[in-house]
């Protein structure tokens, strides 16, 4: 099968005169909407150490009924030789005085 292309014109680029031209301006600024009170927020925790010691962290708050083992990610490996971490994501609600300064 061959093709000629003898028939078809070259297709130029779309420009728009310059006169034309639309200047950009940045948006404004949007408010920030800052969560309700009540909604919980998100708080993670990052056991790292050895195999063992990062075990029986998540074992002792597991005891102390903090956080369930089963909260926890399973082991990951870190960079680092012999070291692992366990991270945990907790929703925490927050109240009124949680915003006062001490």
């Amino acid at each position: 099968m061959t093709y000629e292309y003898e028939d078809y014109e070259a297709i130029e680029p779309f420009e728009f005169p310059p006169d034309r031209l639309i200047p950009l301006e940045p948006e404004p600024p949007r408010p920030i909407a800052l969560p309700p009170v009540y909604d919980p927020e998100v708080l993670r925790l990052l056991a790292v150490g050895s195999r063992p010691v990062v075990n029986r962290f998540v074992r002792l708050l597991h005891r102390s009924n903090i956080a369930h083992s089963s909260e926890w990610t399973q082991l990951i490996p870190t960079p680092n030789p012999g070291e692992f971490m366990r991270m945990l994501t907790k929703r925490v609600p927050l109240q009124a005085d949680d915003f006062d300064l001490p």
